[in-house]
């Protein structure tokens, strides 16, 4: 299972990030870099790719854009909570200290301990109250405009499609394929496929083994969007994570060494060394830490992501390459670093910059503004 970028902020120590978190994908922990405001400008406000798109969206709510990660206000029986939206997990998780004491009503847990299972009663997203389980955590150590109270992560939203516009500050959530195939590609939208990675019905995820050839056999891939993209003559699967703060690099991907290889034998002048910029990010191995190497991209190169008509949907010559190297003794965290196929995590300031996108898990799509 994946663990949020912004999960275990405050419980993380990093070299980088303030004590905020820089942190190893795939366990606890994840990759972060949050700078001292984040909170996206006011500019970014217009215009909206979703606007003509209309009721075909679904039930909408404000959204906040706090260090360029989506909040949304949800209820907690009689209280209300910000909740980062975060498809870089496979869980969703709460702050019971973020509400007013006493707090939400809880059962089959110890409230005081952290990383535990907990059932909350009537909380809704987007639905009916109900009691759901989700996982204690502390985010008093997320600095931005709101107070985080949790994550929603794939749990909830593999089973509703999702459309976050950045640009209207608005979240739409809808049953199953409310805006026709037409109506999305009229409005300027182009499907990315994240067919095997990205579903309502876990049965159809992927083998494991098709990105890790150490992989049990019988492991799945996490449900997590991950769709191609392109860099130099290399293509590698890359995951979409909102929750991924990059506000210190803007624009920053994470490769894993097999991606690193494949770009640079494909294209040798591709990669330009920025040592300036290496991190070291914390694991979930207390007192192990793992490099990363930054790298430019030379004149001409792009990160480009691919449509399902083999087509660059868009085209980012300004992105800040990571490759990381996950030491031998973290390698039990998992994540993209540990996978022998090429693969990418790309951050929270391309979903800024599209100013909209939408998750289909139905159809294993991801929807994002052409250009």
């Amino acid at each position: 299972m994946l663990w949020s970028r912004s999960a275990l902020a405050p419980l993380l120590a990093t070299a980088l990030c303030g004590g905020a978190l820089g942190c190893a994908d795939g366990a606890p922990g994840g990759d972060a870099s949050l700078d001292a405001a984040g909170d996206v400008p006011a500019e970014v406000a217009a215009p909206d790719p979703l606007g003509s798109l209309g009721g075909c969206l679904g039930t909408s709510a404000p959204l906040t854009i706090s260090r360029q990660m989506p909040y949304v206000s949800l209820p907690v029986g009689a209280y209300r909570g910000e909740f980062v939206v975060d498809y870089g997990t496979t869980f969703s998780s709460v702050d019971l200290a973020a509400f007013p004491a006493p707090g939400p009503s809880t059962s089959g847990c110890d409230r005081a301990r952290l990383g535990v299972p907990c059932t909350v009663d009537d909380f809704a997203f987007f639905a009916s109250p109900s009691p759901v389980r989700l996982v204690t955590q502390d985010f008093r150590g997320v600095v931005g405009s709101v107070r985080q109270a949790g994550i929603i992560g794939t749990d909830f939203t593999s089973l509703r499609v999702v459309a976050l516009s950045y640009a209207a500050a608005r979240m739409f959530v809808a049953g199953s394929g409310p805006c026709s195939e037409a109506a999305w590609r009229a409005a300027g939208f182009t499907a990315l496929s994240s067919a095997g990675f990205f579903t309502d019905d876990p049965r159809s995820l992927a083998p494991m083994t098709s990105v890790d050839d150490a992989a049990p056999a019988s492991a799945r891939v996490p449900d997590v969007p991950t769709v191609p993209v392109r860099v130099g003559g290399a293509r590698a699967v890359a995951q979409l994570d909102p929750g991924f703060d990059d506000a210190l690099v803007p624009s920053s991907v994470n490769v894993n060494a097999a991606f690193h290889r494949a770009i640079v034998a494909s294209d040798p002048g591709a990669l330009m060394r920025d040592a300036a910029r290496d991190l070291s990010l914390t694991t979930c191995v207390v007192g192990v830490a793992e490099p990363v190497e930054a790298y430019r991209l030379a004149p001409g190169r792009a990160l480009e992501f691919i449509d399902e008509g083999d087509a660059v949907a868009r085209r980012y010559p300004g992105a800040t390459i990571f490759v990381k190297r996950t030491p031998p003794a973290a390698r039990g965290c998992g994540g993209i670093g540990t996978w022998t196929a090429p693969a990418a995590q790309v951050a929270a300031s391309f979903f800024v910059d599209m100013g909209a996108i939408a998750f289909d898990p139905f159809a294993s799509r991801v929807w994002v503004p052409a250009r």
